[in-house]
């Protein structure tokens, strides 16, 4: 019989390298559990059948338990899902648990192998020891470890960041029914004042002298002004609020621009303007008449303003492609490139030392939400003492239910 061989004996220099590997090995470990643990938000692990493998430290504040309480357990257990608690059932069984966002995006993960990130739901549910439903931003990511499928489970509590929102809103929504109302209060003396001083400036209620005259009509110029700052503050708020309604029908743009160009002649002969117009034929396209005219009142009364005497503003509305396009020039004194991406915002006017204009800042951001509102778009070039242009392009739907399907997309 042939004699057997000694088997291996490892030498000690054998047995260090293996202890140093193992060492290595265990300190990498530990490493990686540390950084687990010391992420703010909430993270788990979790293997094919829900159940717990490894949590940090996050998620065991956030459900008040130790880790040999959550450890090896479904994850509905785990996080003391009060469904579980009250049904005395198991996760899995309970009467939300179909509808469970944080179970159907975990096995959606294990389905599908692709990550879902940001999800943000309300708990159908909530944790034994608080009163509200909490809010969560869940994100899911699968991994490989030792050839088995895991998810990494990220639950991030955003409650309080959920009811600081809703409070932002109801403040929100109180500042603008308070604006809403004090504008329409303001709207009937205003009406009245502006009556008032017509019917003086007229004669009807007696003869008045010319330095008379000239105190009345600068009086008669701020009513009408503040009259329509409460106007645009109201449109704006109703626009914000989506209470704005638009009364979209067939209509002509070539004579709906050459009424209100005919409408800004007088105002532009009085500021030495000449205005001109180039008004193709288009098609009728389905708008809000009122809005449309509101708008290039708007603009046209801007060009106006801001072009000094013996300037010129044009207004162009032509075919192009499945769109109408408007343009709005003038030879005024532009804007600095800097202010062009501020100039619809609500209230914003550019600075001009020495060529302060009157005005609210109301008037773009209106234009702007006209456009948006007709599923159109907007834009702005200029250069400082040459001019400015506004082109409008216009979605140049046949029927009301075009537009709507037009609005659905850009919505």
């Amino acid at each position: 019989m042939k004699p057997q061989e000694p088997s291996h004996i490892p030498s000690l220099a054998e047995l260090a390298d293996s202890q140093t590997i193992e060492n290595l090995i265990e300190r990498k470990r530990r490493n990686l559990e540390a950084i687990f643990d010391a992420v703010p938000v909430g993270l788990l692990l979790l293997d094919e059948n829900l159940t717990v493998v490894r949590v940090n430290d996050a998620i065991r504040k956030l459900v008040g338990k130790d880790y040999h309480e959550i450890i090896n357990r479904a994850i509905g257990h785990a996080l003391d899902c009060k469904t579980i608690a009250i049904e005395k059932t198991i996760c899995g069984l309970g009467q939300y648990c179909k509808k469970c966002p944080l179970k159907q995006n975990i096995r959606k993960v294990f389905e599908t192998s692709q990550p879902v990130n940001g999800l943000e739901f309300q708990s159908q549910t909530h944790f034994q020891d608080r009163a509200l439903k909490p809010w969560f931003s869940l994100s899911v990511e699968p991994v490989t470890i030792e050839g088995k499928k895991h998810i990494v489970v990220c639950l991030n509590d955003i409650t309080e960041k959920k009811l600081a929102e809703e409070k932002l809103l109801e403040t929100m929504e109180l500042k603008s029914q308070f604006i809403s109302t004090v504008s329409h209060e303001l709207r009937t003396p205003l009406t009245a004042l502006s009556q008032g001083l017509d019917i003086v400036l007229n004669g009807e209620a007696g003869k008045i002298n010319e330095k008379q005259k000239q105190f009345l009509q600068l009086s008669k110029r701020n009513v009408d002004r503040l009259g329509l700052l409460v106007n645009d503050v109201l449109d704006i708020q109703k626009f914000e609020s989506g209470r704005m309604k638009l009364d979209f029908a067939p209509n002509n743009m070539a004579q709906t621009a050459k009424e209100v160009v005919h409408t800004m002649a007088l105002t532009a002969k009085k500021a030495g303007i000449r205005l001109s117009a180039e008004i193709e034929n288009v098609s009728p396209s389905v708008f809000d008449r009122n809005k449309i005219i509101q708008m290039l009142t708007n603009l046209l009364s801007n060009a106006i303003k801001f072009t000094p005497a013996g300037g010129k503003v044009s207004l162009q509305v032509q075919n192009q492609n499945d769109e109408i396009v408007i343009t709005v020039s003038d030879t005024g004194l532009g804007i600095p490139k800097s202010d062009l991406c501020k100039v619809f915002q609500r209230f914003y006017r550019v600075k001009r030392p020495g060529k302060e204009i009157s005005g609210t800042g109301l008037g773009l951001s209106i234009v702007a939400q006209i456009v948006s509102f007709h599923g159109g778009r907007i834009m702005v070039d200029s250069e400082i003492d040459k001019g400015t242009t506004f082109t409008v392009y216009l979605p140049r739907a046949a029927t009301v239910e075009d537009l709507a399907v037009v609005l659905t997309k850009t919505g």
